[in-house]
């Protein structure tokens, strides 16, 4: 499954902004107290929980491919469709509650540049301008043959912890999601069950000895380093929202690596993780089914994905 100790169609980090066309959106759910980015699929650490675990760059590369064959799809149609570049490694990392990659904190510190570079594209999208550009007619035309429209059908599927998470889905939408995951609707139950578990562990992991343990040695290194948090999200809050200059940016940096560095000296990343994997493997008696659907259409939709685009 996604880790959430160590981390579609966005760019990930923590501000997640998604492509025209995207229409799943989460139910609302409790926020996880360790848990800082995006909708669903948060973790707590950059790095995954396995070895057979897609990386962010995998993951980027999917929802790029769907966006791909989306385009190819509304081309054929006969409307204007941009799927946008691949994101770059560094636009696909995604910043979890504790952030242990020190090199990319160096070049990045929380990712607030890569952040802004994203909303700049945002509003200037070419989808929605050609969009606000068609007569009302040929929109509703265009909304149809994206996603089936008003009378496309609706998936629907009840998360871990509560809640229900739907989205419509037809027209070019399903097409790309049928030649990547073969069944959209098998795969809409698997990832969101398996993206959502967290909710049912987070609090227990959050209060477990050891990992407060693992997080005041961090927070030690961190005073020692001349940054007296008690948490990442403390550091983080601790930041000044406007980091455009340069001042405030080599701040962010500052900051940035010295939580990832003490996260690999503490030993906290570390046990953060171990400790997630057991909370993980406790849940497998009841979502061992869903986790392992999600893994292997991940693995076989980056297979076509290759072959596709």
């Amino acid at each position: 499954m996604m880790s959430t100790f160590a981390r579609a169609c966005a760019v990930a980090l923590v501000l997640m902004v998604t492509s025209t066309g995207c229409v799943d959106r989460p139910a609302a759910g409790p926020r996880s107290p360790i848990a800082e980015s995006g909708d669903t699929d948060t973790r707590l650490t950059d790095t995954r929980l396995t070895d057979t675990e897609l990386t962010d760059t995998d993951r980027a590369s999917l929802r790029h491919a769907e966006q791909v064959l989306v385009a190819r799809c509304m081309r054929a149609e006969g409307f204007s469709y941009r799927a946008g570049p691949r994101p770059t490694p560094d636009e696909s990392f995604t910043v979890g509650y504790l952030l242990s990659d020190t090199a990319w904190a160096r070049r990045n510190g929380y990712g607030s540049r890569i952040a802004a570079r994203v909303l700049a594209a945002r509003r200037t999208d070419p989808n929605q301008l050609y969009v606000d550009g068609l007569s009302p007619e040929r929109r509703g035309a265009y909304r149809k043959a994206l996603d089936g429209g008003a009378g496309a059908r609706t998936l629907a599927v009840k998360v871990p912890g509560g809640g229900t998470i739907g989205r419509r889905l037809g027209g070019c939408e399903e097409t790309a999601q049928k030649q990547l995951y073969g069944d959209p609707a098998t795969w809409f139950r698997a990832s969101r069950t398996a993206t959502n578990l967290t909710r049912l562990y987070v609090s227990e992991l959050g209060r477990d000895p050891e990992f407060t343990a693992a997080q005041a040695a961090w927070a030690a290194c961190m005073r020692a380093a001349g940054h007296p948090y008690a948490t990442p999200a403390d550091a983080r809050n601790a930041l000044p929202a406007n980091r455009e200059d340069d001042r405030a940016f080599a701040a962010e940096v500052r900051l940035a690596t010295a939580e990832a560095e003490c996260a690999g000296s503490s030993g906290f990343a570390r046990a953060g993780r171990a400790l997630e994997r057991r909370y993980v493997d406790g849940l497998r008696g009841e979502y061992g089914d869903e986790l392992d659907t999600y893994a292997r259409l991940e693995r076989e939709a980056l297979t076509r994905a290759r072959s596709l685009t």
